[in-house]
């Protein structure tokens, strides 16, 4: 699966200066933290790849993570991933669409069901690296099955809509990656706002609120079988010079194809 698609955004995020881009106030928002042991280039692609998913594709509630899973003896990740929800379900596999099609028959219903979409992990990457399975072995080891929902740090929020309604947000700040003190307000362009408020996500208690929508949440559906019992999956974001992003989707081991 490939999905071409520029990273070249537009400006979203508005900026007193209208001369800097959105993806460029976002990397600016997002600073590495100077202590960090951590590879700047790396975290400006992760930063590059999650704006794009979130504003070309609209994704909703990325996250950028340094260490997928809170376990011991769990290796760090080689280099940053992305987590995120897209607005659609981007993989079923074969023997998960035989079984919904049986569903639907014994329901009596016609036509493709509706499906949840599944949180997935993308691996940002540059068309120039050179990877070898050894490598995609490292960052699948360190991956779980499916990406948890309230660990890595979230990125995006609405600041469109607080920006027309004259209130200056704060950058979420980056739990895995970045120092307590957001280094950057993201406001409206009229100059800034004598009013500050926080994003809903920034609150201790996530659990009630979508990342980047202050909208109530419904309880976790429980994990897809489907899903569990086969090889973990990513996406693999593949950047290249003229800012075009495209994506596959690879899998850790071999994989049923699918029935014609």
């Amino acid at each position: 699966m490939s999905d071409r698609s520029s990273s070249r955004p537009q400006d979203t995020l508005s900026s007193p200066d209208s001369s800097v881009s959105g993806l460029q106030q976002f990397i600016e928002a997002n600073k590495l933290p100077k202590a960090s042991n951590k590879s700047e280039d790396t975290h400006h692609l992760a930063l590059q790849i999650a704006h794009n998913l979130r504003f070309q594709h609209n994704w909703t509630d990325v996250r950028l993570h340094y260490q997928s899973r809170r376990e011991k003896g769990i290796a760090s990740l080689p280099r940053p991933v992305i987590s995120g929800l897209p607005p659609q379900r981007l993989y079923v596999h074969a023997d998960e669409q035989v079984d919904l099609l049986q569903r639907q028959r014994r329901e009596g219903k016609a036509g493709w069901p509706e499906l949840a979409s599944e949180r997935e992990w993308v691996l940002p990457t540059q068309l120039g690296e050179s990877w070898s399975l050894r490598r995609f072995a490292e960052v699948f080891d360190a991956l779980s099955c499916i990406p948890p929902d309230k660990q890595g740090g979230p990125l995006f929020f609405e600041a469109e809509s607080w920006s027309r309604s004259g209130i200056t947000t704060q950058s979420q700040e980056n739990s895995e990656a970045r120092s307590s003190t957001p280094n950057r307000v993201i406001g409206p362009s009229q100059g800034t706002s004598k009013r500050t408020r926080t994003p809903p996500a920034l609150s201790k208690d996530t659990s009630s609120t979508e990342s980047g929508t202050g909208m109530p949440t419904t309880a976790a559906a429980p994990a897809n079988p489907w899903r569990t019992s086969q090889p973990k999956r990513m996406l693999l974001a593949s950047l290249d010079d003229d800012s075009t992003v495209v994506y596959y989707i690879i899998h850790d081991g071999l994989v049923k194809p699918r029935q014609n």
